[in-house]
């Protein structure tokens, strides 16, 4: 595939699902085997007689607690349904368990008979409540009855049922045993879903070759199924794929390019279910180790980076922190950004770590002005910089991604001019000529037209299509922070190219791609940073505290047992803290802070919004106050966004806002041209709110330096 594809077709994802991992469902039934669960789908379009795909016939196996989709057959007219049940299951080597099938689906009578002339598959098999059965006892002396009449004078018992969701409260009857076609003997029962006891609508009645001896509880969890299959799919496949305040015609619900999907993470409860699966299914599915060459450190020690777009400098702290074991390192050859003041920003820090022995004498530039990378002779004179410092390994950067943000509303548009530097960065990975380049956006360049007209290819697409064109295999991925050991969920885009020349082939990296795996979070023995985690030692503070400069103490046992902090402090003075400041809020908006909740937002104090013309279009981390016990949400610009510090009524300082972001206690913000370090606390929280985690490039960083 040469470019970026939106699927749209939403419910047929579910043929490709992963194996899904649904704790607690199979407790009840685990001692029959594997649960054969058969679907239909896409049927409501046959009967409503309107144009779509042809219905479906799924089967899905349920072993233990792990859900597999197993085969489909597409139902065209001439496909007798309970012949192609038993086909899936003869593919499907099923020659143990149960099978669970509803009415809906295939003939129940004739699929029942075709099971027990197999004789090795027991079934419970859902029957139409409204059908008459021939029971083998007569009650009020009637014996040839609807299942539903039977069941409202019914003896009903309560059961706790274990459905994908988690427990429920149902209850169930027995109706007593049965004939099904030319079946007799089988036993009859009906669920009732929620606490309501009795026959009402929505009651299942079920038909099953299994006896009571197997208990009641286990029958209706069997039956069950027949709902809660669609459910269960459903939701794995939106979890997976759902993208928040943009409809199917707008955006796929995935984005596949070859083998490698990217799943949007739209907010953190899909990105929370996203992490908990992948975890479930790293833990079923034994994956295959990289066999990577250190080609790029062949015959050298240290890579030569070219930082562009810099902005304050993250990505490129990020390479300058990563290190090997056995002392192979980068260093910056040349930084480009246009703004002067962000400029200052990496030539101090920059100053900085080599004085204070955090990085190599010599691994950052020895020029860094404004540079309009737009202009070719502004890439030339950057090409001319790095190469006295050899050949250009890596290029690295992040292009203005202001017209891709769902942060920012107003000037989230195709036509945005910010959208046209990513132009200018693969113009310049073409003059460049690395053999490594990674550059890093926001989620919203997958589905930004790159035309001014609202269609046509993404940005993404145009990026992945002409880096190909350059001879690089392309890899997209979108990165949570938070993995990589930041106090914070915050999702970007990373696009990594490898040159052909080094001789890897995208198989030879597997579905996750030539990417770290997670550090933190599910899976990995670690839990996530939280808030507290990272903030909470830092001194309290009043709404528009401003002493660029304050007294730091903390006791040695809690540095030690906070590995975070200790990366935070590393290089810093002992006794200082620089830039733990607050804007000053009006006296109204701290009213409304103290009204809200931890973890909570605008929505609390609903009713004091009156300033806002149109509340309802407010963003969802507008007046957010941070939870002390879980990462910290994207910090996009504090300030502005007003978040709130979890127990202290005040917008976040500057220092607690880079450390959300990963970026230590020395690195500062230059708020002028001349670096002076007080004042200019606006642009300083413009250059935090733009940068990229330093913890996630130097992440992908070592994982570079083995390739």
């Amino acid at each position: 595939m040469n470019a970026l594809t939106l699927d749209r077709e939403g419910d047929r994802d579910a043929v490709a699902l992963q194996p899904q991992l649904l704790s607690g469902v199979g407790d009840t039934t685990k001692d029959l085997g594997p649960i054969w669960i058969v679907e239909e789908a896409a049927g409501h379009l046959r009967t409503q007689g309107k144009k779509g795909p042809l219905p479906q016939l799924r089967l899905y196996r349920l072993r233990g607690d792990v859900l597999t989709v197993v085969d489909y057959a597409d139902l065209t007219p001439e496909v007798k349904r309970p012949d192609a049940v038993m086909s899936m299951l003869h593919k499907a080597s099923a020659t143990e368990g149960v099978v669970v099938c509803s009415y809906r689906a295939a003939a129940v009578p004739r699929l029942a008979e075709l099971l027990e002339a197999h004789g090795r598959l027991n079934y419970v098999l859902e029957v139409d409540p409204a059908r008459s059965l021939e029971f083998d006892r007569a009650r009020k002396g009637v014996r040839v009855v609807a299942p539903k009449v039977r069941a409202e004078d019914a003896s009903w018992a309560p059961v706790k049922l274990h459905q994908p969701a988690g427990p429920c409260d149902c209850f169930a009857a027995n109706l007593g045993s049965a004939t099904l076609g030319s079946l007799s003997g089988l036993t009859c029962f009906a669920l009732s879903f929620g606490r309501i006891s009795g026959y009402q609508r929505g009651v299942l009645v079920g038909i099953t070759s299994l006896t009571l001896d197997d208990k009641l509880r286990k029958l209706v969890q069997l039956l069950a199924w027949t709902r809660w299959i669609r459910v269960a799919v459903r939701r794995a496949v939106r979890s997976t794929n759902e993208h928040a305040g943009w409809g199917r015609e707008q955006i796929g619900q995935s984005i596949a390019d070859g083998a490698a999907v990217i799943k949007v993470r739209a907010n953190r409860r899909i990105a929370s279910g996203l992490d908990l699966r992948a975890a479930q299914q790293r833990s079923l599915l034994q994956e295959p180790s990289l066999q990577l060459k250190r080609q790029l450190t062949k015959g050298k020690k240290t890579l030569n980076i070219v930082e562009l777009f810099a902005g304050a400098g993250g990505m490129g702290l990020g390479f300058l922190n990563a290190r090997s074991a056995d002392g192979r390192g980068y260093r910056i050859a040349g930084s480009a950004e246009i703004h002067p003041i962000y400029t200052q920003t990496l030539k101090q820090n920059h100053r900085y770590m080599e004085s204070a022995g955090l990085t190599p004498r010599g691994s950052t530039p020895t020029e860094c002005v404004p540079t309009d990378l737009c202009s070719p002779t502004a890439r030339s004179h950057v090409a001319e910089i790095a190469a006295v410092r050899d050949d250009v390994d890596i290029v690295i950067g992040g292009p203005p991604c202001q017209g891709f943000s769902s942060a920012n509303r107003n000037s989230w548009s195709s036509s945005n001019p910010n959208n046209r530097l990513v132009d200018a960065f693969m113009d310049s990975v073409s003059l460049l000529h690395p053999k490594v380049l990674l550059m890093e956006n926001v989620q919203g360049i997958l589905w930004t037209p790159r035309d001014g007209s609202g269609s046509g290819p993404s940005v993404a697409s145009h990026v992945l299509n002409r880096l190909r064109g350059m001879g690089y295999q392309v890899f997209p991925k979108l990165l949570d922070a938070v993995w990589y050991g930041a106090p914070q969920n915050r999702n970007r885009f990373f696009l990594l190219g490898l040159h052909q020349d080094l001789g890897y082939r995208v198989e030879d990296f597997g579905e996750w791609g030539p990417f770290p795996r997670p550090t933190h979070g599910p899976g990995t023995g670690n839990e996530f940073v939280t808030v507290r985690d990272a903030i909470r030692d830092l001194p309290r503070l009043a709404n528009g505290d401003d002493a660029i400069e304050c007294s730091y103490d903390i006791e040695s046992a809690l540095l030690e047992q906070n590995a975070f902090l200790r990366q935070m402090r590393a290089g810093a003075p002992a006794d200082v803290i620089w830039d733990h400041v607050t804007s000053r809020h009006a006296d109204y908006v701290i009213e409304r802070y103290k009204l809200i909740p931890q973890g909570k937002n605008w929505e609390a104090v609903r009713h004091l919004m009156t300033n806002y013309a149109d509340v309802d279009r407010t963003h969802s981390n507008i007046y957010r106050r941070l939870a002390w016990n879980e990462p910290a949400i994207t910090m996009g610009h504090y300030r502005k966004s007003m978040i709130i510090h979890p127990s202290q009524s005040r917008g976040l300082s500057l220092r607690e806002a880079s450390r959300l972001q990963t970026f230590p206690d020395w690195f500062r913000f230059a708020g002028s041209v001349d670096g002076a370090p007080d004042g200019g606390l606006v642009h300083k929280q413009q250059q935090l709110a733009n940068a990229v985690c330093p913890s996630v490039t130097k992440a992908v960083a070592e994982f570079i330096l083995e390739l």
